[in-house]
C-alpha cells in the first residue's frame, strides 16, 4: 500500500474572503470615477452654456451695428435683468412685437441676455464694457459669471462652490 500525500480540491475560505475584498475595492473605485465622470460632465454643461450665452450676445452686437459702433457706449453690466446704463434700462419696449431703434434693441437684447444668464447658470449674471477710444476701433469684452459646484475626490475635499468667469471679445 502506497501512501500519498492528499490533495486538496476547491478554495479555502481565505482566499474567497480575499478575492471578497479586491473585487469591492475595485466596484467602490468604478463607482468613485463614475461619481467623477458625472460631475464633470455638468461643469462642462455650464461652462458650454456660457460660453453660447456669450456667443448670442456676440451676435446680437453683431447685428446691431448702429448702436454698438456708436462711440458713446457706456459700460454695461447685467445682473439678471437690471442694468447700470440708465438709456438702455429704460428701454421697455418689447422688441418682438414692435418696430425698435438701435438703442431700444441694444436694451432689449441685454435684457433678454441678463434673463437668461439668470434662469441658465447657478448665479448667472454678465458684464459687458466696451472701449471707445477715439480713432480705435470699438472693443467689448462680455463677460459671463457663475457659481460652480465641484466635488472633490476624496472624501475630506468634500463639495465646494467657485465663481467662474468666461470671456470673450467682440468687434460689433
Amino acid at each position: 500500500m502506497s501512501h500519498y500525500a492528499v490533495r486538496q480540491h476547491g478554495f479555502t475560505l481565505l482566499e474567497v474572503l480575499v478575492a471578497l475584498l479586491v473585487i469591492s475595492i475595485g466596484l467602490l473605485g468604478i463607482a468613485g470615477m463614475q461619481a467623477m465622470a458625472i460631475n464633470n460632465t455638468s461643469v462642462a454643461r455650464v461652462q458650454s452654456l456660457a460660453a453660447l450665452q456669450a456667443a448670442s450676445l456676440a451676435s446680437a452686437m453683431q447685428a446691431n451695428e448702429a448702436y454698438w459702433t456708436l462711440g458713446a457706449l457706456a459700460n454695461t453690466t447685467v445682473n439678471g435683468a437690471v442694468l447700470s446704463d440708465a438709456t438702455l434700462n429704460g428701454q421697455a419696449v418689447d422688441c418682438k412685437t414692435a418696430v425698435c431703434t438701435p438703442v431700444q434693441m441694444a436694451g432689449w437684447d441685454l435684457q433678454q441676455w441678463g434673463l437668461s444668464l439668470a434662469n441658465l447658470l447657478p448665479g448667472g449674471n454678465g458684464q459687458v464694457t466696451c472701449t471707445t477710444v477715439v480713432g480705435t476701433p470699438i472693443s467689448c469684452i462680455i463677460s459671463v459669471n457663475w457659481q460652480e459646484k465641484t466635488v472633490g475626490l476624496n472624501a475630506g475635499q468634500g463639495v465646494a462652490a467657485q465663481q467662474q468667469t468666461y470671456t470673450m471679445v467682440v468687434q460689433p
